[in-house]
């Protein structure tokens, strides 16, 4: 298990995240590491994620299957869903803030 990783911390328990990047994306992959993440392949990662990042028009919606939601009986996540990023004209701070604050800053 990675020492360094980022976690979410809630009033009950500590998690960790889990952030599905689609292929091609490994400056982004990279950089989500280093800086704690638990990194993981769209395409290939068959268990429960927290977040997908992706970009552009080839993101393939059958890459999602019921085994990357959690289970809602599990009370492991208050937030239950998974997160998805578009990392177009996106930096590595903005979707860092975006996986923290689980949402994108106010459309208006």
């Amino acid at each position: 298990m990675n020492v360094n990783c980022t976690c979410i911390f809630s009033m009950r328990e500590v998690f960790f995240i889990i952030v599905a990047v689609q292929q091609g994306l490994d400056d982004i992959k990279n950089a989500l590491r280093s800086r704690g993440y638990q990194v993981v392949d769209l395409e290939t990662y068959r268990y429960p994620i927290d977040a997908i990042i992706y970009t552009g028009r080839s993101f393939q919606l059958s890459h999602i299957t019921s085994n990357n939601f959690q289970q809602v009986s599990t009370g492991i996540r208050d937030n239950y869903g998974i997160l998805m990023i578009n990392a177009k004209e996106k930096s590595i701070d903005d979707i860092e803030r975006i996986l923290i604050s689980r949402s994108y800053s106010p459309l208006f």
